[in-house]
């Protein structure tokens, strides 16, 4: 998402310049999929030194016609981002352009320029934008129905919002709004997000506000984005629908810290299309043997869309329906060949599963267990066996240790202590030679002689 700011000086040719651009961005929308998505903010010159985070500065005619100098001065307040100016057909000339050039503009655009000399112009500058600092956007998703992916959804945005994070939680379901009914948001359905679908608005981070919902009135740090209102799931058949609705969850990403999507009652088309922008994917199945090679298909599938650095996770959701082994399901059926899998169980939660429509998640019953998916994405995903272990990788590294200390002198015989009925003379072992007969413990530790629990 570029943060685009038009400034001028009276509001009506800011207005006739947003129009401009607001032209160029959407002229053929469906052959520029991969173009990013443009965020328009009308500033006065006045505004602009409160406006640091824009990517783009785009200065009006009337502001170059009756004060060209001042140009100077908004180079001085956004001295590392780009400004472009466009100019009146009537009044170019290439000695204005040299003049502009001079004063710290990097390209000027005629009001009679097509589109594509627009997106060619920010597609070159671009390069020299600073990376956003952005959320993390996280697609719960399943192969089949009920098993409990919107369940799951609304656990992982309370156990993130538990964290400190800022979240929002997305409802696709434009059908029965499952999520949104079961969190009691109201309205059930968003008319802003029907007109960004539609193509009626253009995504701006104002319109994209416009499209969430706090959860609880007293916390703007947890909201909720129901469905768009209207239709059935064709509303998301379209390319146009699904580029307006990745557009919207990345304008999301940089607001909020976290961004969950359920994906229930989502075309295939468009589900692909989050999958490919994703940075983290919950895969959530259950233990029916039946849908053991839908789960499989699935999951492969689901992994050959992800980029290379995203997260997979299984979440094996015990609903009470089926009874395939845990190690069965963890060992044949969801293992991608050259991608990390992590594993997670959840257990049954009779007061868990009552959430429906109550106004809370099931991250209040099942907090230890959702907290196993919560990996910052630049950490590794601890694993042990193909479980999540809720542990640091330094306790993981001494439990390690201490088993292989025990191991050893359990095999050795050896022991500090040796009883008088076992007819030995009763001694202590030194210290060094333990450490000298454990490969596990380097030279220089120390040995801490304390009761330990091993599994």
């Amino acid at each position: 998402m570029i943060e685009l700011g038009i400034v001028d000086l009276s509001a009506e040719s800011r207005r006739r310049v947003t129009a401009l651009v607001e032209r160029w961005a959407w002229t053929t929308p469906d052959t520029r999929l991969s173009l990013p998505r443009i965020s328009v903010h009308s500033l006065s010159p006045e505004e602009v030194r409160f406006h640091g985070a824009l990517d783009v500065c785009v200065i009006g005619p009337e502001l170059i016609g009756c004060d060209a100098a001042y140009v100077s001065t908004i180079r001085a307040q956004l001295p590392d981002k780009i400004l472009l100016a466009v100019l009146d057909s009537r009044s170019y000339s290439f000695g204005l352009v040299e003049q502009l050039g001079r004063m710290g503009i990097d390209d000027v655009l005629v009001d009679s320029a097509t589109s594509d000399e627009f997106f060619r112009r920010i597609l070159l500058l671009q390069k020299r934008m600073q990376a956003h600092s952005r959320g993390r956007l996280i697609v719960v998703d399943s192969a089949r129905g009920g098993v409990g992916r919107t369940w799951m959804a609304a656990a992982i945005a309370e156990g993130w919002y538990s964290k400190g994070s800022s979240v929002c939680v997305v409802d696709c379901d434009v059908v029965s709004q499952d999520l949104t009914r079961f969190l009691q948001v109201r309205p059930y359905v968003s008319e802003p997000l029907k007109l960004v679908v539609d193509q009626q608005r253009v995504v701006t981070s104002e319109t994209a506000s416009d499209c969430v919902r706090p959860i609880w009135d007293d916390e703007p740090r947890f909201v909720c984005m129901p469905p768009p209102s209207g239709g059935d799931e064709s509303v998301w058949a379209g390319v146009a629908a699904q580029r307006a609705m990745v557009s919207v969850l990345e304008t999301l990403v940089l607001k909020y810290d976290v961004v969950v999507v359920d994906t229930s009652g989502l075309l295939t088309v468009a589900r692909n299309a989050l999958l490919q922008v994703c940075d983290e994917v919950i895969f959530v199945i259950n233990r029916d043997t039946s849908a053991a090679y839908a789960n499989r298909q699935g999951l492969s599938f689901v992994a050959g869309l992800l980029r290379h650095d995203a997260q997979l996770s299984v979440l094996i959701n015990d609903t009470g329906v089926g009874a395939a082994p845990i190690s069965l399901l963890r060992d044949q059926v969801t293992v991608i060949s050259g991608r990390k899998v992590s594993h997670v169980v959840i257990p049954r939660c009779a007061r868990a599963m009552a959430w429906v429509c109550s106004g809370y998640t099931p991250y209040r019953f099942l907090s230890r267990n959702v907290c196993a998916l919560l990996v910052p994405l630049d950490r590794p995903c601890p694993s042990d066996g193909g479980l999540v272990v809720g542990l640091s990788e330094p306790i993981r590294e001494g439990l390690r240790r201490v088993r292989a200390w025990v191991s050893l002198r359990l095999r050795k015989g050896l022991s500090r202590d040796v009883p008088h009925s076992a007819g030995v003379e009763r001694r202590a072992l030194p210290g060094r030679a333990l450490l000298a007969l454990s490969p596990s413990i380097p030279e220089g530790e120390e040995l801490v002689s304390k009761p330990v629990v091993l599994g």
